[in-house]
């Protein structure tokens, strides 16, 4: 019995992509901004990834960040920007993208706002009151927002966008993407099969009674 589980729990770890799917999610490493410094569509400043258009501010000692000291507004020289990064992915899995949002204190109270895609579709908006909020430099009040998507490659571009047009923009900041389970579930003695998302301590469970691990496929019975 006791070997069993062994071999079920290494089929998991086996077939199971890594949790950690991205990285510098907090924009930690590569050019120090000091207090802050405004990044241009093209430029490298920020490891792995990229502005594709308009600018963002790289904000270093500026303003509190949410984890690590760095973080990014959004909106750069007085224009929306966008970031991206190309994950490693797996078709038919199902991710779970967590960060945090806060929004530019300086300029006066106002809603900010963005957008989170993958390979250009998906897209969903976000939004920032720094009037409700009443953030401030030395106390960004950030708020943890959640974005899911479904790979359809072994790649996937993650996309995060600006839509203020001008300076005092949303802040970004502690992106983290998991892996979310799924099990192809075969109903007992019936026929056909569903996809079933499910804690990691019942994944052996689910695989001792023969459901199998990831997403049913067309012509699972």
């Amino acid at each position: 019995m006791k070997i069993r589980m062994m071999l079920m729990m290494f089929c998991v770890l086996a077939i199971t992509p890594a949790v950690f799917a991205q990285s510098n999610g907090s924009f930690e490493t590569d050019t120090n901004p000091g207090g802050f410094t405004t990044v241009y569509m093209g430029n490298t400043n920020i490891d792995d990834w990229s502005v594709d258009f308009g600018s963002i501010d790289y904000i270093g000692s500026y303003w509190q960040a949410s984890e690590g000291v760095r973080s990014i507004d959004m909106s750069g020289r007085n224009e929306a920007g966008q970031i991206s990064q190309t994950l490693t992915t797996v078709a038919g899995w199902t991710y779970q993208v967590t960060f945090d949002m806060s929004g530019n204190p300086d300029g006066g109270c106002g809603v900010k706002e963005m957008s989170v895609s993958v390979d250009g579709l998906s897209s969903q908006s976000y939004t920032y009151d720094t009037c409700l909020s009443g953030n401030t430099r030395e106390d960004m009040k950030w708020a943890p927002n959640t974005y899911y998507f479904t790979a359809t490659s072994s790649e996937t571009v993650l996309t995060f966008t600006s839509l203020i047009a001008g300076f005092f923009g949303p802040a970004l900041d502690n992106v983290n993407i998991e892996i979310v389970t799924q099990i192809c579930h075969r109903n007992s003695g019936k026929k056909g099969s569903k996809t079933l998302t499910v804690g990691a301590s019942a994944v052996a469970a689910h695989l001792a009674h023969g459901d199998s691990v990831g997403p049913c496929q067309a012509g699972d019975q």
